[in-house]
């Protein structure tokens, strides 16, 4: 290694570790912080991100950086340190700190208004810290620069080189597929949902979301798993990724598919190589990337029949007043469950688009100017009753149920679409490389799915690019129609649909 990329890593150790340290700081405001430490939290974040900010945009980083361009003979390895390492110091530099500082100060203090809304379905209260976050938020895409539409300069952020007229093509391509398909199934009968209509007791579910976990490999000894308002995973180091999940009594489902969707984001920050933590390769190489994981674990694995016929029977035994009587089929059909519905997290694979492609619309009209935040409940309602025919009682299950918007995240909801895409690309590869994965799932046996894609996703960590990780993996580009055929060909046969030419086609 050369004496300037040595000094250059130098450099990067302590950024990376403040940024771990703010991932701690994060967790802890919605996991354990009592409500009055709101105030001096937003004070501590906006003084953390001020401080991480002056170091990666300083001269002397970007000195630094220069040199170990140039120095000779570099490794491939660190090429790909330097490209990571280039685009977080160019991001910076073009910010003032002064804006950094004023909008973690405005998302801190913006939580703790969305979670207090939320409750009490108070929109007026959260309205001034959305029109906030939206207005330093254009202001930050303004000074980092955009060719197209301001949201270009957002939506890099989460998945680097995607662009708003992407992002808006791949709707275009998805959503007609996607409403025939909705069409046609609500044509058919439904299957019962009664299996899940009942009353779980919270700590049974939290032991059986922790034994899920477990089955599919997430590390407790590198991990934990607690109580929030919201799921989120948050990785501060390979050896240190905190879950969170959140349980309803009357909908035991949520806890079992936020759990999986989170653990999927554990597993790929505990795949990440350990000798990385607290540089810029470590953890995941784009949030697209990173939502495939959770996808595929929650949705290609854990709503098929192969790993409900090995969990079943412990969640039986957890559970035996609620399902006795019911068997795998009837648990595997029930949340498999096709209806259009007010909630995001609980929507189902086939219409969970339609939300995405919602918040897509709004959010880039908030940015841009052409909706005032003060109108969003009505844009809201109208969207969803147009998207999914779906009447919204009230802001607390319709514009307040994200916590995306009080965090700052605008431009991160495509991502989750992206990651629908990506996970049934790599299913695609994946079930050639283990023919027998069903049967594989249905002994229970999760351990050679999950060394696939530690072998080509996890071990790869940021040092890859989100189209490098897809060619690699995939052996091509992103495409929309594995997704549509997965989509089209389960729940065709769940609810005996007959095939008609080319209706799950993407337009060319």
């Amino acid at each position: 290694m050369s004496e300037a990329m040595h000094a250059l890593k130098e450099l990067c150790r302590p950024i990376w570790n403040l940024h771990g340290v703010r991932s701690l700081l994060g967790w802890d405001q919605q996991v354990l912080m009592p409500p009055r430490g709101s105030g001096p939290r937003a004070q501590q974040m906006a003084t953390l991100e001020h401080v991480i900010h002056d170091l990666i945009a300083s001269p002397r980083f970007a000195d630094a950086l220069y040199a170990a361009e140039s120095a000779p003979a570099l490794s491939d390895l660190d090429q790909r340190y330097l490209r990571r390492a280039r685009r977080e110091h160019d991001l910076a530099a073009k910010v003032p700190s002064r804006l950094v500082e004023e909008r973690a100060r405005a998302t801190s203090l913006a939580f703790e208004a969305w979670v207090h809304a939320r409750k009490e379905d108070d929109f007026g209260h959260f309205l001034p810290h959305l029109k906030e976050v939206f207005r330093l938020t254009r202001e930050l895409a303004e000074h980092r620069g955009f060719k197209g539409h301001v949201y270009d300069a957002m939506i890099d952020e989460y998945e680097p080189g995607m662009t708003t007229t992407q992002v808006q093509s791949l709707f275009e391509g998805l959503l007609p597929s996607l409403t025939e398909l909705v069409r046609r199934i609500a044509e058919q009968p439904a299957p019962s949902r009664r299996i899940v209509e009942q009353s779980f007791p919270e700590e049974g579910q939290k032991q059986f979301v922790r034994y899920l976990l477990e089955q599919i490999g997430f590390d407790f000894e590198a991990g934990r798993l607690d109580k929030s308002a919201h799921p989120f995973c948050s990785g501060s180091t390979s050896r240190d990724v905190r879950l969170t999940d959140r349980f309803d009594p009357r909908l035991v489902t949520m806890a079992i598919f936020g759990g999986l969707h989170e653990g999927g984001h554990g597993l790929y920050e505990q795949g990440s190589p350990s000798e990385w933590d607290g540089t810029p390769l470590g953890g995941g190489t784009s949030l697209g990337v990173h939502e495939s994981q959770s996808r595929l674990w929650e949705n290609l694995v854990g709503r098929s029949q192969p790993f409900w016929q090995a969990h079943f029977p412990r969640m039986r035994a957890t559970f035996p007043h609620q399902l006795s009587g019911y068997t795998t089929e009837d648990f595997y059909r029930a949340v498999n469950y096709v209806k259009p519905d007010l909630i995001r997290v609980e929507a189902d694979e086939v219409t969970y688009t339609l939300h995405i492609a919602l918040r897509f619309e709004l959010e880039r009209g908030m940015l841009d100017g052409t909706l005032d935040p003060a109108d969003l409940p009505d844009a809201w309602n109208q969207k969803m009753k147009s998207y999914l025919g779906v009447d919204v009682p009230s802001n607390r299950v319709g514009c307040l149920q994200d916590i995306h918007w009080s965090d700052g995240l605008i431009g991160y909801f495509p991502t989750y679409s992206l990651g629908n895409l990506i996970a049934s690309q790599l299913w695609v590869q994946i079930r050639k490389a283990l023919p027998d994965l069903d049967g594989m799932l249905a002994q229970g046996r999760c351990a050679p799915l999950l060394e696939w894609l530690r072998t080509h996703i996890h071990q790869h960590a940021s040092s890859l690019s989100s189209a490098e990780v897809i060619a690699s993996a995939c052996g091509g580009e992103l495409s929309s129609q594995p997704f549509l055929d997965y989509l089209w060909d389960k729940y065709g046969t769940l609810y005996g649909l007959t095939p008609t030419a080319k209706e799950n086609s993407v337009p060319k």
